[in-house]
This record gives C-alpha cells, structure tokens and sequence, in this order.
C-alpha cells in the first residue's frame, strides 16, 4: 500500500506544478515544447508505477458497500464522462497550450463547453469517482480517489492560472461557462445544444463506451454490468 500511495502523491503533485512559479521558470530555460515534451514523457512513466502499484496492491477489507443498481448507474455516468472526453479533444479547446488565441471566437463557450469549460478533467473526474465508488477500500482511494483529486484540482488551478496569462479574454470565457457541469447552463448563461456539441461526437463516444464495456473482462479482469462476461 505503501508504494501505492507513494506513486499516487507524486503523480498528484506534479500535476499540480505547473501552477506554480516553476513551470515559467521552466520554460524561460528550456522552451515551451521542451518543458511539454518533458513533462509528459515524465508524467507517463510516474502514471505507470502508479498503475502497477494499484495491481500489485490487494484490496484489503471493504469501507462501504454499494447497491445492486450502482453498476447501471455507473455505466450512464462513464457514457456521460465519455462525450466529455470526446467533446473535449475533438473541439477547440482554449485550455490547452497555446489554445489562448481561440478565446478570441465569436462561438467559443459553445458546444461541449456549454456543460463545463473544463469537460476533459472532469472526464477523467467522473471516470475515477465511479471507479472509487465501486473499489470501497483504501486501495481504491489511493489511486480512483487520487486521480479525481488530480483531475479536479489541476482544473481549479488551470482556471487560476489562465486568469494571470489571459486576462480579460479568460475572463469572459468563464462568464459564459462554468466549473461544475450544467450550472451555467441552469444560470441561463450557457445554452446546451446536442447539436452543437455534434452528434458525431457524441456516436464516436456511444462506440467507445460500448466497445470498453465489451471488452473490460479482457483487459481489467473484471465485469462492469452483471451477466456481462465479455
């Protein structure tokens, strides 16, 4: 448990970093696309000793216990966390680097950033607390719990950040939208359109959530729906 929860704080940590003094120390040194390059090459491989860790770590006793139903729950939220994830690689995004000069459009704040200006993070947000959910144990919380804690706070501090570097054209991008999904949109300050978002976007996540549901035995050893052997 001991490596596990080491490799979770570090992998925490340096997700955190580049809200800091340090990541423009950085790339005053070496440059942008080498302090990139860098940092994920590094984040992958602290990612990895983390994932091993989780494997190699045993569940130990349960903290609480979920109801039957909760897989069928479950599998709604990663659909939903899969049009999230989807929306945000597929549309342009003003969060990633560089990504400053899209603030400048007429429609940017539409589509999937209509839900949450941050649909990438909270993505991988939703995926890790429907998995914490389902892995009641301290092995569970030291990599799901962990994970949507990177998730969640990287996305805090991003828009805290992007404040300091953009300004006032941040500035109306959060206007238009917000951090916790839908709450602008029920503020009347963000308009949900399924068309917007694209509904090819939302069939390419329809396929990718099916395809891992099919095939979650095979690679993770685990059924996600009861009956569903692989």
């Amino acid at each position: 448990m001991g490596m596990l929860a080491l490799s979770g704080i570090i992998f925490l940590f340096i997700h955190y970093l580049p809200s800091t003094p340090l990541r423009s120390r950085a790339i005053a040194a070496i440059g942008e696309s080498a302090y990139l390059g860098i940092y994920s090459v590094v984040s992958l491989f602290i990612f990895i000793w983390w994932a091993n860790s989780f494997n190699n770590t045993p569940g130990y006793a349960p903290l609480w216990f979920y109801p039957d139903w909760w897989p069928w729950v479950k599998a709604a939220l990663l659909l939903f966390a899969a049009v999230l994830f989807v929306g945000s690689l597929s549309s342009p995004n003003p969060s990633v680097p560089k990504g400053g000069t899209l603030l400048e459009r007429a429609d940017i704040g539409e589509g999937i950033f209509a839900i949450t200006r941050h649909p990438g993070m909270w993505a991988f947000a939703i995926w890790a607390l429907a998995h914490l959910i389902s892995q009641p144990n301290a092995r569970g919380f030291w990599f799901f719990g962990l994970f949507a804690l990177t998730a969640l706070g990287g996305a805090w501090l991003q828009d805290r950040r992007k404040r300091q570097e953009l300004g006032a054209n941040w500035a109306r991008f959060e206007e238009k939208t917000s951090f916790l999904p839908f709450v602008a949109a029920a503020q009347g300050r963000a308009k949900l359109s399924l068309s917007k978002i694209g509904w090819w976007r939302i069939g390419v996540a329809i396929l990718i959530w099916a395809a891992i549901l099919h095939l979650h035995v095979w690679l993770f050893g685990a059924s996600p729906l009861p009956g569903l052997a692989g």
